[in-house]
């Protein structure tokens, strides 16, 4: 399922004074004010994944502190970007990284996170930046009275995939490999780093020699011919209490009927076109073709992913051939791929397509 929530709201955004020694009573203040915007991407049993962009329509910033309250007791941050994410209870802080601590008249940073819920997943209603709530008023800050000292480097870490892969098809009874490169700089050290599977904690890495760690994962074996998809995630911390993380990964588990052989269905992914670089804005139809080897087992759906991203799904039982159009508006790259599912839990993964839109 696919579900779109956005929250617009303006606030103002408090500023820092800065100066040399002591900064007096009566400096002039700076006029400030934001938008933020919370978009849901998708949502899936359990678990979600949300953009937040935060666009600063006063004088510029340095230095933020994005504050807002989970709806629902079940909501909880899995696995965070951008930014230094913190959850007590159902409140929630996000804190500015080096790279995006400035924020400039009209300027705008996009931060985000992959959660998880339970009960109900409604979206948070008002947020709060540096402290001040959000009025979509443009005012002046209050009048500095004295200086602050300077903030010590933050050195986040820097954590990449190493194992499984994305987009890994395991069949079960098995155990997963997990494994990730944890990086820092500026002195700090990694204390710890994690693996999460749909947001829960399933393994603690163990270092093993070049800023790598590894743990292992057995998944649970589902019901003959059914199959599961996982959203994979590891993220890491630092002795000055700072975390980062590497993107999600999805991966399917399939248990195989408990009689006789089944054979994944194959597909094939390609364009009406051929081309793979376009001019935004621009729609391209992907066509899927599927083919499964065994007799009177015809293949069930078609799902597009972009990246890790699940986009579209078809209807079931819809056929052989699937097309999909996507919107390609934004100028960037993007890799597409397509899964296809048999009547027995078999699963078919398409070649990529890659595209450069400009």
């Amino acid at each position: 399922m696919r579900k779109s929530l956005t929250a617009v709201l303006a606030g103002v955004v408090a500023a820092a004074a800065v100066g040399v020694g002591m900064a007096y009573a009566g400096v002039a203040s700076a006029a400030a004010g934001c938008r933020v915007d919370y978009v849901v991407g998708s949502e899936w049993a359990g678990g979600f994944n949300a953009e937040v962009t935060i666009t600063n329509l006063g004088d510029p910033v340095d230095g933020w502190t994005l504050g807002f309250t989970f709806p629902a007791a079940g909501q909880r941050l899995a696995h965070t970007w951008s930014a230094t994410w913190d959850q007590s209870g159902q409140q929630v802080s996000a804190t500015n990284l080096p790279w995006n601590a400035t924020l400039g008249t009209n300027r705008s940073t996009v931060i985000g996170f992959v959660g998880a819920w339970s009960g109900s997943n409604p979206a948070p209603t008002t947020f709060t930046l540096n402290g001040r709530p959000c009025t979509g008023a443009i005012l002046p800050t209050p009048t500095p009275t004295r200086t602050t000292p300077p903030p010590v480097a933050d050195w986040p870490p820097q954590v990449a995939f190493l194992s499984p892969a994305a987009g890994a098809v395991y069949t079960a009874p098995v155990t997963i490999p997990l494994a990730a490169t944890a990086t820092v700089g500026g002195g700090v050290s990694i204390t710890s780093v994690s693996f999460r599977v749909d947001g829960v904690t399933v393994a603690q890495g163990v270092p093993a020699g070049s800023n790598r760690y590894e743990a292992q994962w057995t998944p649970p074996t589902g019901d003959p011919g059914t199959s599961t998809t996982y959203v994979v995630s590891v993220s890491a911390g630092t002795s000055q209490s700072l975390s980062g993380s590497a993107p999600p990964i999805r991966i399917t588990v399939v248990t195989p009927p408990t009689s006789g052989g089944n054979h994944p269905p194959a597909v094939s992914l390609s364009t009406t076109s051929g081309s793979s670089y376009f001019l935004e804005p621009t729609i391209v139809t992907l066509v899927a073709d599927a083919t499964d080897a065994d007799p009177g087992d015809g293949v069930d759906r078609a799902e597009l992913y972009s990246g890790a991203t699940r986009i579209a799904t078809s209807a079931t039982g819809s056929g052989q051939r699937y097309q999909f159009q996507v919107d390609l508006a934004a100028a960037t790259s993007y890799t597409f791929t397509v899964r296809v599912y048999d009547s027995h839990g078999g699963i078919g993964i398409s070649n990529p397509l890659n595209f450069t839109v400009r």
